[in-house]
């Protein structure tokens, strides 16, 4: 049994595509771990560095089909994606070319010849990694890699594959500044070389352990870049990636430092903790701080990012008052860039701008609300919950009508229920095991406020009628067309900001969704939860 990989850079493009210096050094470091006996462990591990588009498609092809069948296959890609005018994702090489802003497909590796290569393959062990996104945009600081949107889950999914990628379809993938890598390959690197993605403490790391520390990272350094992780192996078995020096002194101090940071900040008893544990595990203390520096960075780098966005409405507020219905939109555009969420510029804006109604966050286009359910003749809601959650705000939201707040309330109070804080992600796993009883309040407070339109019972009752699908494919897609989560043709899945949020516009079972989104092909666990808990 061996473990291969193959690592891919573009940096610099012939002609039409920007230059991406940091893709060459994504591959160079990553190739460092991979190759180091005490990490990665690998076998053998091809760099590839500004490939012309042949020599990459006779690579890749040659890589996957001379593995054996135990092999553990590694294929990562550093440089843009793009999309052509039909919709197909390709990975693009030096020699990648457009005409009239206009993808030439023979100049890049669609996703069809790659997943081709990947299904002819005896490997059974495959684990795609892309550092590349589908949405196209540069400001400063920042480069984005890609452009349009695309869903990889039907272009390169597969049984025993893994995909890693560093944004959503919808969402920027960043260069930034002051890191030597991208944002996504930094802390992939980071997670691997230092142990810190050994999340259990077994000595090993697992891909699965490995998105979970990328994720939780890249979320606390750029609040809206959101990694994904698509599963689509058949076993149960984890596939291990890397070792960790679970042992070492260093890393059991990095570890004490991650559990303690509190938003980027420490608590009088953690400092004192912390000054400790650094005194007993006679660790240098030029070394304890630049743990502690490497543990902060993505929190200070997105205070960073809030000062700028502090700061440019500072200006634009004094050179315009009120603000103009363009300047909003660019300073919203400039949020995007930034990486930030509506709801972490949300205080920024009550503070600068108290003439706009802040119940929510700050958009262009409101959208349209329904009317929501009349409960003044009905019953108390049962609030009841076995996490002691307070799903007082959502109910709020759903009797006034607000879908698109309400769903978002829906994933935060779930994280909640299954010990997880905001900026974290739902497991597969833990929505095997979501209490019941936080299932059903959830459930009744939308069935009753949509009037049995949205809910999880109406999404498992839907779920049920196409088959009860545990595993990617037809049947899973046949349900994502019915709530409108995929396009009519199931050939791609409908971006979240795309939803109708409408009692009468929207399908039944469109909502709750943004959980599912987060989750991914996992998501099905849930309904199949609410079985169990008779809902």
């Amino acid at each position: 049994m061996g473990k291969l990989a193959l690592l891919i850079g573009v940096s610099e493009y012939e002609s039409g595509l920007p230059a991406l210096p940091k893709a060459v050094r994504d591959v160079e470091k990553l190739a460092q771990i991979l190759q180091n006996p005490e990490i990665g462990g690998f076998d053998k591990v091809e760099v590839l560095k500004d490939p012309d588009r042949q020599t990459m498609a006779d690579r890749m092809y040659e890589f996957f089909a001379s593995a054996k069948k135990d092999d553990l296959v590694l294929l990562f890609f550093s440089g843009h994606g793009v999309i052509s005018e039909f919709g197909n994702f390709h990975l693009t090489s030096r020699s990648t070319r457009k005409q009239q802003d206009q993808l030439i497909p023979t100049t890049a590796i669609s996703a069809a010849e790659i997943q081709g290569w990947m299904g002819s393959s005896r490997s059974r062990r495959q684990l795609i990694i892309l550092d590349c996104c589908f949405a196209g945009a540069f400001a400063k600081g920042m480069t984005a890699k890609g452009e349009e949107k695309i869903d990889l889950r039907s272009q390169l999914g597969g049984e025993g594959r893994t995909i890693l990628t560093a944004a959503t379809s919808t969402q920027y993938a960043f260069e930034q500044e002051g890191l030597e890598l991208s944002i996504y390959s930094h802390y992939l690197v980071e997670g691997l070389e230092k142990g810190a993605a050994d999340l259990d403490n077994d000595g090993q790391i697992s891909v699965e352990e490995l998105h979970e520390y990328v994720f939780k990272k890249v979320k606390e350094a750029a609040p809206a870049m959101t990694p994904e992780i698509y599963n689509l192996a058949r076993d149960t078995e984890p596939i291990l990636i890397a070792r960790s020096p679970k042992d070492k002194p260093v890393l059991k101090y990095r570890k004490a430092v991650e559990a303690r940071c509190d938003q980027g900040r420490f608590s009088i008893p953690a400092r004192k903790l912390l000054d400790r544990m650094r005194s007993e595990l006679q660790i240098a203390s030029d070394i304890a701080e630049a743990i502690e520096a490497e543990v902060l960075q993505p929190w200070r780098e997105r205070e960073r990012k809030l000062q700028d966005y502090r700061e440019t409405l500072e200006e634009a507020t004094k050179a315009e008052n009120p603000l103009s219905d363009r300047t909003l939109k660019d300073l919203q555009d400039y949020q995007q860039y930034l990486g930030l969420r509506d709801e972490d510029v949300q205080a920024i804006h009550a503070e600068l701008l108290p003439a706009i109604t802040l119940a929510e966050p700050l958009v262009i286009s409101e959208p349209v609300k329904s009317e929501p359910v009349s409960s003044k003749s009905a019953p108390p809601d049962d609030l009841a919950s076995e996490k002691e959650i307070d799903y007082t705000k959502l109910r709020d939201l759903l009797g006034t009508g607000d879908w698109k707040a309400a769903d978002r309330e829906t994933y935060l109070v779930m994280l909640q229920a299954v010990g997880r804080k905001e900026g974290d992600y739902l497991r597969p796993d833990a929505l095997k095991n979501f209490p019941c009883q936080d299932l059903k309040t959830i459930d009744s407070l939308w069935v009753k406020y949509s009037n049995g339109h949205f809910g999880f019972s109406v999404q498992k009752k839907i779920w049920q009628e196409c088959g009860s699908p545990t595993d990617a494919g037809e049947k899973w897609d046949r349900f994502c067309v019915k709530v409108g989560w995929q396009n009519q043709q199931a050939t791609k899945y409908v971006s979240y900001d795309k939803l109708k949020f409408d009692l009468q516009k929207s399908p039944a079972g469109e909502l709750p969704a943004q959980w599912c989104s987060v989750v991914g092909g996992g998501g099905r666990n849930l309904f199949s939860r609410a079985e169990t808990c008779r809902l």
